[in-house]
């Protein structure tokens, strides 16, 4: 069920089915035609007794909120709530007595709500898609917190997604005046040695890695912080691939001092094994292997 909290929206089951009720919503189909998807899509969590109830939780939520909740979805809600079937649930999950008292007090509040008639309707909210800022090649420049010259590479480019992210290559750049095109056909992606420490066992092991500075910048982010030029472009000739498991979402202030704190970052972490060049993209010959964000 995955519950952090005894409200009715404390769980993923509800998150889940909410929010995919609420996009289709927002996407203009009708509330009974999102319910009949949502209920077709889900038939293994509505046949799971511990997931059923915050499956339809969710549904009459939304369907409230859209001011079209029908009576036989409030039937099923109110007979979880009346007959206790819920908090049997609960008290078969091993919930704690004040626990079971505050889910008690969530479902009543929940079911009045669901009584009261909703006054307007929930107003569709268009989805917003974004452009990345930059085009895949872009060499950007910028001053650093040093007062040198920074560079960074664009790996990547997206039209009219939810985020609108360029995947960017901070390099070891450093230089008094503006680089050049040379400058970044030369280039070394900057690498940091970090510690990307598993939880996922009851034993907490470090597991140190070289990790290049490749990562998500986000339109939706506005850089307020730093002023970018974009010196000119060099052609891809490999496309760079994303590791899902490694990706990284990064914040422009990055670019004015991650090569700055270089040193200081290498005497605390140590220094990295591995050399990485920009040339792995940009050039027609390059040597058998993929660097994936991040090794």
């Amino acid at each position: 069920m995955g519950t952090w909290g005894t409200g009715i929206s404390s769980n993923d089951t509800y998150a889940d089915i909410y929010e995919q009720f609420i996009d289709l919503y927002n996407e203009g189909l009708s509330v009974p035609e999102i319910t009949k998807r949502l209920i077709d899509e889900n038939q293994e969590t509505i046949n799971l007794e511990e997931d059923a109830p915050n499956f339809w939780f969710a549904i009459a939520n939304g369907q409230w909120e859209c001011k079209a909740l029908d009576i036989e979805i409030f039937s099923k809600v109110e007979h979880f709530i009346i007959s206790g079937e819920d908090i049997r649930i609960w008290k078969e999950l091993d919930a704690t007595p004040a626990d079971l008292k505050a889910r008690e007090k969530a479902l009543s509040k929940f079911l009045l709500k669901l009584q009261t008639e909703k006054e307007k309707p929930k107003k569709r909210t268009k989805k917003r898609f974004y452009n990345s800022i930059y085009q895949k090649g872009d060499c950007l420049t910028y001053l650093m917190d040093n007062g040198n010259y920074g560079g960074a590479f664009v790996m990547t480019d997206e039209q009219q997604t939810e985020t609108g992210t360029n995947y960017i290559a901070i390099t070891t750049i450093d230089k008094p005046t503006k680089p050049t095109l040379d400058d970044f056909k030369s280039a070394e992606v900057y690498v940091k040695r970090v510690n990307e420490i598993d939880f996922s066992k009851s034993v907490i092991k470090e597991n140190w890695v070289d990790q290049p500075q490749i990562g998500g910048f986000s339109a939706m982010i506005k850089n307020n912080v730093i002023n970018i030029e974009i010196i000119g472009q060099l052609p891809m000739y490999k496309e760079y691939k994303i590791r899902q498991d490694r990706k990284i979402g990064f914040g422009w202030i990055v670019l004015k001092s991650d090569i700055p704190y270089k040193e200081e970052y290498i005497k605390i972490n140590g220094q990295t094994k591995t050399k990485l060049k920009l040339s792995e993209w940009t050039k027609k010959h390059w040597q058998t292997g993929v660097w994936l964000n991040g090794g």
